[in-house]
This record gives structure tokens, sequence and C-alpha cells, in this order.
């Protein structure tokens, strides 16, 4: 373990742990407080050595810090997904209003928002590659 990172994972850690105490009091299966422990370590384990942010060791608490790059990655893909989701929801109310129908269907919205989802994450990994 590097020297300059360790209170990042003394205080993730201690996130872990505050998270299993919640889902312990909220009364969660414990497979499902196991599953999230491990996705929460193998996350906290993977993020600083992914080459998304930066690490400053004069921020011991916080080391990890996003660099200009990702800034403008994370803004763009943003920004294209946005724009899509907006241009898909304005279709779905023209749509409904040509049939005649006063609202939208729960399944419908759900589906434009994942689509917006989706849209984004391919949006980051392929400006990651172009820029």
């Amino acid at each position: 373990m590097k020297r300059d990172l360790r209170w990042y994972y003394a205080t993730r850690g201690l996130l872990i742990l505050a998270w299993i105490g919640l889902m312990v009091l909220l009364k969660a299966r414990t497979e499902i407080i196991l599953f999230g422990a491990l996705v929460m370590i193998i996350l906290y384990l993977w993020l600083p050595h992914s080459g998304r942010y930066v690490i400053r060791t004069d921020k011991p608490l916080s080391p990890l810090q996003r660099d200009e790059r990702e800034r403008t990655i994370s803004f763009r893909a943003t920004a294209y997904a946005f724009s899509v989701l907006l241009v898909l929801l304005a279709a779905a109310v023209i749509g409904a209003g040509l049939r005649g129908q006063n609202t939208l269907s729960i399944e419908l919205v759900s589906t434009i928002i994942a689509l917006g989802m989706i849209i984004q994450l391919a949006a980051n990994l392929w400006l990651r590659r172009k820029m």
C-alpha cells in the first residue's frame, strides 16, 4: 500500500463499515450487505489506479482529484446525454399529443432516462479514447 494513500483507505474502510451498519439497522438481507460491501471494496481499491484521477498527497482524506481532462470529458459526455434526453422526451411528448394522450407512461419515461444514462456512459468511454 502506498504511504500517501493510507488515510484514503482508512476513511473508505470507515465508510464501508458505516454502510454495513446502516444496512444491518434497516434489516437488509445478508447477501445484499455482503455484495454491496464487496462492490465498494473493489471500487475503492480500483479508483486510485484507474487513471481517472490525479493523486494529491497534500489532501490525505481526499487525495483523488479530477484533472482538467477528466472534467472536460465528463462535461461533454453529460452534455451529449442531456441533449439526446431532451430530444427523446420532446419526441415522446409530441407523439403523445398527436395520439391525444395527456400523460406519458412511467415505462416510457424510465426507458428514455435509461437511454440517457447509457448514452452518457458510452460518450464518456468514447471521449476517453478520443481525447
